[in-house]
């Protein structure tokens, strides 16, 4: 007689082999935020140097520092950038 459990384990496997290579498929394969200093604030952010810092002074976007260590998180940049869209106004045509 074959143990359910088997059978449970082994379908499981094969469900997470297909989402590994769906996710390799398009792209969207899990990786841990990235966390950088200003180069990686300015890449992201698209803006210079001396305005992040003036950002980071008046405390306008999100960072760590840790003792004179400035760091940022790629994925709170991305929500800080996120905050600023502007709605669109429905039914005026531009």
């Amino acid at each position: 007689m074959i143990n359910p459990y088997e059978i449970i384990d082994r379908r499981l496997s094969a469900i997470e082999q297909v989402l590994q290579e769906l996710r390799q498929q398009n792209g969207t394969q899990t990786a841990p935020d990235e966390v950088g200093g200003i180069e990686l604030a300015r890449q992201v952010t698209r803006l210079s140097a001396a305005r992040i810092y003036t950002l980071v002074s008046k405390r306008q976007i999100p960072h760590m520092k840790r003792g004179n260590r400035l760091t940022f998180r790629r994925t709170q940049l991305l929500a800080w950038l996120d905050e600023g869209d502007r709605k669109t106004m429905g039914g005026l045509d531009a």
